[in-house]
């Protein structure tokens, strides 16, 4: 698994005391939105407290320091991949590093039990960050759209542009890839 002389990145089955970790800094990091796509309430904190069982989610450990520092995770019903590195660990290829991991082992047919076609993923039209991420692996941008919320008495109505992307099993390359999932 060790994809940079500085650090090894493991990719662990999550524990809820994982996610309870990732919420407490997703939340203090005041980046709700970037992640969710929805301004912060305290409705969205208690909606995403939990973890959603649709989804396969794996913890993002650097092996030499066993320190948590974000998640992967993958809904297998829409092979749709989303991410979070902890701010104080990005810009070390933890996030491109873990994603790929997961992406080898979702083509490889070891979280779905088939082999898979392609994976799917969706982000903020402004969310630079993670549309650098997805294009630097291989994903292509498949679709622009909208998303309109509208609340109560048109009290806080909201309209962000998102794109799609995807990447085909034929296109990824595996040489660099990381070998397995914890």
């Amino acid at each position: 698994m060790k994809k940079n002389a500085s650090f090894e990145i493991e990719l662990r089955e999550m524990t809820v005391l994982d996610w309870n970790e990732y919420v407490k800094r997703v939340v203090d990091a005041n980046e709700l939105y970037f992640q969710y796509g929805y301004e912060p309430s305290e409705e969205l904190i208690e909606c995403i407290s939990t973890m959603t069982p649709s989804v396969v989610y794996y913890s993002v450990y650097l092996s030499t320091e066993n320190a948590l520092v974000g998640y992967v995770g993958i809904t297998p019903e829409t092979s749709s991949l989303e991410f979070y590195i902890f701010p104080d660990f990005r810009n070390r290829g933890i996030g491109t590093n873990a994603a790929q991991l997961l992406i080898q082992s979702w083509f490889a047919g070891q979280i779905s039990g088939k082999m898979e076609p392609e994976i799917t993923a969706e982000t903020l039209s402004e969310n630079l960050a993670s549309i650098k991420l997805l294009e630097k692996i291989g994903f292509k941008k498949d679709a622009v759209g909208l998303r309109v919320t509208f609340e109560q008495e048109n009290v806080n109505d909201q309209a962000i542009g998102l794109f799609s992307y995807v990447l085909k099993n034929d296109c990824i390359a595996n040489d660099n890839a990381p070998k397995s999932v914890h």
